[in-house]
This record gives structure tokens, C-alpha cells and sequence, in this order.
């Protein structure tokens, strides 16, 4: 890959002068685009080596370094492949809290249940690759505790060929002092969700599980993203609407809960423009891809970005529903007098799951689930509640800031929305943030969570026109300044913002 230099503007210029954390603006805080530098094949995950000031990150094309040169130009100074020879695709990228100079990445084959994963690690002295191991099948996220003693791969083992269990494998990184003692590291555990992984008491029956696999649930669970403690790591069920929680100490998964049902008003069509008032009769499966943890006030709370995600299976459009006779006649019936007419009719091009709210298990659907919970929110990770929910925020503010970007210029409104997809945890003068970027709306959402009952909006940005579909965000700081880093799919580009 050639390297690619951009100036970041006037504003970046400045990147390095001071302003003391303790400046800052305790009523406002805003986003400030500096500018972005665009890599073929894309951006997709990165991560921030304060140690080194560098961001790391992968793509369709590999993992890369982006680095500040004295100028404060933006630009990728190495990169690298698993195989010149192999088709393998980086899934994601993670660097070591315990600042002992290594960076983790995860591969996935071509097809993905082939053979199973494996992970890399990187010198950061170097950029060198020094050892690399196999973990579950398909790893699509890696993450580190934040003490550094563990390194997590969810492995979420989507169907390709065949079908898998899906599962975590961790890593013990008890003695690792630096990248080198990776080599002939061989030592490590993948645990799924057989019964004899789960807890006492903990079983699979309140996930959401796929028609075909009512008979062995554990094959249809599909980790999507990690958000770990020192203690255990939380893993989010994305396909399957669930949380679970795997104690390091105990090596078994002691809590699995579903994310049950959001009541929002929302948009169910793709063909009206913006009308944002469907609520009555439906449910929201919050479904969420990026989950991340975080402490405030003594207690552990989960902010999940509730993406949706729809699948061939199990999911039909509302009107072919009700002509196959999925749907409870008392529940199209009072569809009929919340939406009278017109407004009926629209509802049909909603897409809906045909295995979730047969409410009286008599075979048909009571309540219709939408994919997809177009928010994010706020759990206690103690009792496992829902403390606080974003609710129609995300479509209402898009749709009167950037019309054009509402829900990707409405097509996706019978879909799962503005796709909230990347979720990124901030500090700054004992504020906790929350930045929240929208796949389909091209834009990144910034909240205070302070206080975790009443989150506070500061601010929303749109992403360059070049740069579109952001998927995972990087919150860091350096001199003395905060910043957040914007990966975008499509538009293969790293967008640095400045939180001011």
C-alpha cells in the first residue's frame, strides 16, 4: 500500500498546542471535523496506541498504521496482509492497555466455517507480525480486559458451508511482557454455549434462536462484539437479541439474557419520505452490533448501539404475513383501527420476524417485531435493566438536520433505520461520553451519560460526502486534547474529529 498524506486543515494545524483537560467547557462540548484521509479497500476498526500515538486499524485490504508527522499530516505508514497467497480478511483490531508494545488482529478464511480463525500479533516497535494462533471460527471481534491480563476473540461462526457453534476463545496473558513472548504461545480456550459451559441456572431458552436450530441452540449463537471487564467479558447476541456474560475466574458463561422489546415511535416506510409515526402494535428487537462497558458511580453499565439485523431466514415483510396467515386476526384488527387507511397500507413494507411475539404460544404472531432498535441504550449491568433508551432521537434529528441522509435517503426505513452501528466510550473532566456513529445516516452522535438515567445530547455530525458508512470508532487523546477516529466502510476513509 503507498502511503497516503493528507493536511487536516487550519484547525489541525494546532493539533499539538495545549488545552488543559480542565478548560473545557462543562455545559458543551461539541464535534469538530478535521479532516479525513481516504485508504483503498476501506477503514473498518481501530484502535489508538497511546504509547506510540499511532491508530491501528484494519480493512478489506489489511491492517494499517496511520501516524501524526511533525506537521500533524495524517497519513498510513505501513500495512500488511495475513497472505500473499491465501484469502483471508481482517475482522478486527485491538491494542494492548498495558502499553507492553503489541497490537492483536483477527482473520477469517474465505468461506468463514473453512478453517477456523486465527489472530496475529504485531510488534509496535516494528509493525512486525511475531506470532500468530488459531481461535474459534469466524472471530469478528477481539478485545483486551482492560488490565491487559486477557485477550477475547468473539467467534461468531456465521453459517457458510456448514454451521458452528459460536463462542469466545481467551487467551491468558499472565506472564506476556512484551510481543515476543507470544512466540510458541499455543495455550489457548474457546468455550461455546454448551450446557456444560453455562453457569448453574443459565440456559439459552429467553434468546432468540433460529427456526431451524430450536433442537440445538447453542449452534445458532452468533457472538457479535465484546465489551470486557478485568473480571469477565460481556458479549452481545446480535442474531439472537441477547447479552451474555463470561466470568474469567468461574470459565463458564454465568448470565444469558435476552434484550427484549423496544416500543419507539419509528419509520416503516421506504417509499413515503420521512413519516416517523408508527409505534402501536409493534416491537423493536434492539438486536445490537457494538456493545461497550463502563463505570460511573461505583456501578458497571452496557451501552449497546441497537443496529438490527436481518437475515434471509425468519424474516418476512408485514403485508406477505398477513396474507400467509402468520399474524393473529385480533392483531391485524387493532393495526387496522391504530392505522386506518392509508396509513395501514404503508405498514406493509415493514420487514418483521416470523419467530418472535407469539405471545399466547398458539402458533401465530400476537405482536410483530420489527429488526432493529434504531437507538442506543443504557443497561445496568448489575441487574441486567434497561436504565435508558435513545428512542426515535436518531431519525427525528437526522431527519430535520440532513434529509437527504435520513435513514439513506429513506430506503432504509423498512429496514432497521439509521443502523446505529459503532459505539465508542469517552472521559473527559469526570464526564462520561458516548459517541454513536449511524451507518445509514452517515453521522456520528455524541451524548453525555454522566447520569446514566438521563443522558444528555451534546452534539451531531455528519461525515464527509466521500465518506460514508462508518463502522468503528476510537475515542483517544493526546497533548492534552480529545479526539475521536471515525472508520468508514464505503468510503474507505479515517476521519479524526475533535471533541471541543
Amino acid at each position: 500500500m503507498d502511503h497516503i498524506s493528507i493536511g487536516l486543515a487550519a484547525c489541525l494545524t494546532s493539533f499539538v498546542s495545549s488545552m488543559a483537560l480542565g478548560q473545557t467547557d462543562q455545559t458543551r462540548l461539541r464535534l469538530e471535523n478535521l479532516g479525513s484521509v481516504h485508504v483503498d479497500g476501506g477503514v473498518e476498526i481501530v484502535s489508538f496506541d497511546a504509547d506510540s500515538e499511532r491508530i491501528y486499524a484494519v480493512g478489506s485490504s489489511g491492517w494499517m498504521v496511520f501516524a501524526f508527522d511533525e506537521v500533524n499530516r495524517l497519513s498510513v505508514i505501513d500495512s500488511g496482509v495475513y497472505s500473499n497467497t491465501e484469502q483471508w480478511e481482517p475482522t478486527s483490531v485491538a491494542v494492548d492497555p498495558a502499553g507492553r508494545g503489541f497490537v492483536a488482529t483477527s482473520w477469517i478464511p474465505d468461506p468463514s466455517d473453512r478453517v477456523p480463525g486465527m489472530v496475529q500479533i504485531i510488534d509496535t516497535d516494528n509493525n512486525r507480525v511475531v506470532w500468530q494462533f488459531g481461535v474459534g471460527y469466524h472471530p469478528d471481534c477481539i478485545a483486551f480486559s482492560p488490565d491487559g491480563r486477557y485477550l477475547i476473540a468473539a467467534n461468531e461462526c456465521e453459517p457458510g458451508i456448514g454451521d458452528r457453534a459460536g463462542g469466545i476463545t481467551v487467551v491468558d496473558l499472565d506472564g506476556i511482557g512484551g510481543a515476543q513472548d507470544f512466540v510458541g504461545l499455543n495455550d489457548v480456550r474457546s468455550f461455546d454455549f454448551s450446557p456444560e459451559n453455562l453457569g448453574e441456572g443459565v440456559g439459552l431458552g429467553a434468546l432468540r434462536i433460529g427456526s431451524a436450530f430450536k433442537a440445538n441452540p447453542e449452534i445458532d449463537i452468533e457472538p457479535e462484539y465484546l465489551a470486557p471487564t478485568n473480571e469477565g467479558v460481556w458479549v452481545g447476541l446480535q442474531e439472537n437479541n441477547g447479552l451474555a456474560y463470561f466470568d474469567f475466574g468461574l470459565e463458564k458463561w454465568t448470565r444469558v439474557q435476552s434484550l427484549g422489546s423496544l416500543s419507539l415511535e419509528f419509520d416503516s416506510n421506504d417509499t413515503d419520505g420521512v413519516n416517523i409515526t408508527t409505534q402501536a402494535g409493534f416491537a423493536l428487537l434492539p438486536q445490537p452490533d457494538t456493545i461497550a462497558a463502563t463505570a460511573i458511580g461505583g456501578r458497571t453499565y452496557i451501552v449497546l448501539a441497537n443496529e438490527g439485523e436481518k437475515a434471509d431466514a425468519d424474516t418476512i415483510r408485514l403485508e406477505d404475513a398477513i396474507d400467509d396467515g402468520l399474524i393473529d386476526p385480533n392483531a391485524i384488527a387493532r393495526l387496522h383501527t391504530s392505522y386506518p387507511g392509508e396509513a395501514f397500507s404503508r405498514l406493509g413494507r415493514i420487514w418483521m420476524s416470523t419467530i418472535d411475539g407469539d405471545l399466547d404460544a398458539d402458533g401465530d404472531i400476537d405482536l410483530p417485531s420489527v429488526l432493529g432498535g434504531r437507538s442506543f441504550s443504557v443497561l445496568d449491568a448489575q441487574s441486567g435493566s434497561l436504565v435508558w433508551n435513545s428512542g426515535s432521537q436518531f431519525e427525528r434529528m437526522t431527519a430535520e438536520r440532513w434529509p437527504k441522509q435520513y435513514n439513506s435517503d429513506d430506503s432504509r426505513s423498512d429496514r432497521s433505520g439509521p443502523e446505529p452501528e459503532g459505539i465508542a466510550i469517552g472521559h473527559i473532566d469526570g464526564r462520561t461520553l458516548v459517541f454513536v456513529g449511524l451507518e445509514r445516516a452517515d453521522a456520528v452522535f455524541m451524548y453525555d451519560i454522566s447520569n446514566p438515567e438521563a443522558p444528555t445530547f451534546l452534539d451531531a455530525q455528519l461525515l464527509d460526502s466521500a465518506c460514508s458508512r462508518p463502522e468503528g470508532l476510537a475515542f483517544f487523546s493526546m497533548s492534552n486534547r480529545n479526539y475521536l477516529a471515525v472508520a468508514s466502510e464505503k468510503g474507505g476513509c479515517l476521519t479524526i474529529f475533535e471533541v471541543k
